[in-house]
């Protein structure tokens, strides 16, 4: 059972250089592996489907679309910039979406997927705010402003919160970062769990843990803004790789 992994790729539109590359990769190298996993936050800005988001991103939606139709398990998890995926990408699409969180059996390991944005729990505000964005009420509520609206200040948000995390990963500060998801997945190893795929730091991972007599192993998959990096298995062992990205 082969699967590759991404997440943090934060694609703005469907034509720029960036965006025909990952539909390259999806095409060439993802469709190497049966099942196929986005972790989120695949597109800058998604706060729910609408004909506007299926216009300005058409040419990715029809990669997608073309891996369900060859015969690959494509597994959406909902990120902090995309979520409320909704019934375009199951019923149309044919992806299999999870909101939070993904378990399954990958040979002999039991894994846990996130995209990753619980991952820090003194991010109470920002817990607060995710749920409020989710709520049916607020997108009720939001119906008659245009979509593109929605979507251009959703982008300019997007590049203030980059902008910060950006300058949080001084070396200090990613350290901490990385210590604190590494205790976060030790506490979901403690649920029976033998492997950890995350995303959302943008900061690539990768540590072994004995927990319970048991060897564990933490994963981050970095992002398509810096690292490009991105998660292989191949059906006994995993592995990070990193796009040459000879074309940007």
């Amino acid at each position: 059972m082969s699967a590759i992994f991404i997440s943090d790729v934060h694609l703005q539109d469907g034509t720029s250089v960036k965006t025909n590359l990952v539909n390259r990769f999806l095409q060439e190298v993802a469709s190497q592996f049966k099942h196929i996993f986005i972790l989120g936050d695949l597109f800058d800005v998604w706060p729910g489907t609408s004909p506007y988001l299926i216009d300005r991103f058409q040419p990715v939606l029809e990669v997608l679309r073309s891996l369900v139709k060859q015969g690959h398990d494509v597994h959406y998890v909902e990120g902090n910039h995309d979520f409320r995926l909704g019934k375009f990408f199951t019923e149309d699409l044919g992806l299999q979406v999870h909101t939070d969180e993904h378990t399954l059996n990958l040979g002999d390991k039991k894994v846990y997927l996130a995209h990753g944005d619980l991952g820090n729990p003194s991010e109470r505000g920002y817990r607060a705010l995710r749920t409020v964005l989710r709520q049916d009420l607020l997108h009720w509520a939001l119906k008659p402003v245009p979509p593109k609206w929605i979507f251009d200040l959703g982008h300019r948000t997007s590049g203030l919160s980059r902008r910060y995390q950006q300058g949080q990963h001084s070396p200090q500060s990613a350290t901490r970062i990385r210590q604190i998801y590494r205790g976060t997945a030790e506490q979901i190893f403690h649920q029976g769990f033998d492997v950890v795929v995350m995303g959302h730091t943008h900061l690539p991972d990768d540590v072994t843990t004995l927990i319970q007599g048991r060897k564990c192993r933490y994963i981050n998959t970095g992002d398509w803004v810096q690292n490009f990096t991105y998660l292989e298995f191949d059906g006994s062992e995993f592995y990070t790789k990193t796009h040459p990205m000879t074309d940007l």
